[in-house]
Formats: structure tokens, sequence, C-alpha cells
């Protein structure tokens, strides 16, 4: 995740994060098309022995959400996995969209960034 300030600090780990997501919507478009790693790539990857399927917690959002296409009106919510978090700008983009950050949690009702 990035979190985007004001001075802009954030913007090598922004491209660096940009070529990455690029890079995995390439790959995967090319298996969506029947293209599979050839043998040349795959020599050129790590190999990882003893494997195992796990999953691991990312960051994300929870809250009230409103004006979501899935969840109903004012119900609680879970974002996919935040990318962007500019809580200063009043933003967050998940994976998914954008969201408006409206009061943190806790938060009196008229602290909204």
């Amino acid at each position: 995740m990035i979190i985007v300030s004001e001075d802009q600090s954030h913007a090598f780990d922004m491209t660096f994060e940009i070529n990455r997501l690029r890079g995995l919507a390439n790959d995967l478009e090319q298996i969506l098309n029947g293209k599979k790693p050839d043998e040349r790539e795959l020599s050129n990857a790590p190999l990882i022995e003893d494997w195992n399927f796990v999953l691991r917690p990312v960051g994300c959002l929870t809250g009230k959400v409103t004006g979501h296409p899935d969840i109903t009106q004012g119900e609680q919510g879970v974002t996919t996995e935040v990318f962007a978090f500019a809580p200063a700008d009043g933003y967050a983009r998940t994976l998914s969209r954008y969201y408006r950050l409206g009061s943190p949690e806790g938060a009196p009702p008229d602290s909204a960034p």
C-alpha cells in the first residue's frame, strides 16, 4: 500500500507499484489468451521447494458504506486490498475502486477530512 502524502515523497514507491501491477495484468492477460510462460521464462524464475499455499492478511478498510453497487446502503463492509491511502485528501484506492473517506472510527461525525 502506498500512503499518499502532500509532499509527493511516495512517487518512487508508486512508480514501482504501477510497473509491478502492469506486469501482473499483462501476464494474466497472456494466460487468459492461452499463452503460458515458456521454458525460457520459467528458467529465469525463482524455484520454490516444499511449497504450500497459504493466505496472509492485507491492508483494507472497514466501515459503514454508502453508494456501493454490492453493499446495502449504510451496512458494514470490508474493502478489497488498499493500494493508495490518502486520508488528508479524503480518498483511498482499493483493488476495485476509489472510496471517499468520511470520519474515521471513533471520531465525531463532523471530523471528516
